[in-house]
């Protein structure tokens, strides 16, 4: 956790299989907003609850738009951020993640909620509503729908492939820009540098720390060896 990223609670939550998942809940010791249905952030398939950060403060401090603050909980999902890796890479899969979910929610104790998905997140929110429907108050689907193309998958395939570490944060934003640039011409600097922070984790090799991605390469390996018959057209997923 970076020093200027406040205003939550680390948590950790053991699923079926054994694992630990990760997890961000923001507000959650707030007295006034105990009756309000909590809001769940879901993220993309290589992404993590730092993704929304941002959101989630403004929606637990009551700052969006004539909102009450609200309860926000962020999950990484196996093999993502700071979840356990899962060895078994067949598990990386919708229905196991979407199971994650519900395991998540019983172990806090949320029956009902508001549900935000990005991209996977979305394809997760599609799974719960026929297994769970009666968890989901309400569903916000951020870049994803019914109809997706097998372009989308393509390019996640590519940009999953195996990469060299970067040598530094810089390097590292420059490498997101390179791969996505075309796609969010509008994003500056600053912004692929908060991108690369979320996204990258820093390890220190041979006394050099270095840049990594915060996915478990077993989870890439899945996603690169599966047989694609749909994809999402989100290109940084």
């Amino acid at each position: 956790m970076r020093e200027e990223e406040t205003g939550f609670a680390e948590r950790f939550i053991e699923n079926a299989d054994g694992l630990k998942l990760y997890l961000r809940d923001y507000g959650q010791d707030r007295p006034d907003i105990a009756d309000r249905l909590p809001v769940i952030c879901l993220p993309g398939l290589s992404r993590n609850s730092r993704d929304f950060h941002q959101l989630a403060l403004r929606l637990s401090l009551g700052q969006a738009h004539q909102h009450r603050p609200r309860r926000v909980i962020c999950l990484d999902y196996r093999g993502r951020g700071r979840s356990d890796w899962d060895n078994d890479k067949s598990r990386y899969q919708l229905p196991v993640e979407a199971a994650d979910v519900l395991a998540v929610c019983a172990a806090l104790d949320v029956p009902r909620a508001i549900f935000i998905g990005t991209s996977r997140g979305g394809l997760i929110l599609h799974l719960l509503a026929a297994m769970k429907p009666e968890l989901l108050a309400a569903v916000i689907l951020n870049d994803i729908g019914p109809v997706i193309e097998i372009s989308g998958l393509m390019h996640i395939r590519d940009y999953l492939s195996p990469a060299p570490p970067q040598a530094s944060w810089q390097a590292a934003a420059g490498q997101l820009k390179a791969v996505h640039g075309m796609v969010f011409p509008a994003l500056a600097d600053q912004d692929w540098m908060d991108m690369a922070r979320a996204i990258y984790r820093e390890k220190t090799v041979r006394s050099c720390p270095i840049s990594i991605p915060r996915w478990s390469s077993r989870c890439r390996r899945s996603m690169q060896t599966r047989r694609w018959r749909t994809s999402g057209p989100c290109s940084t997923d």
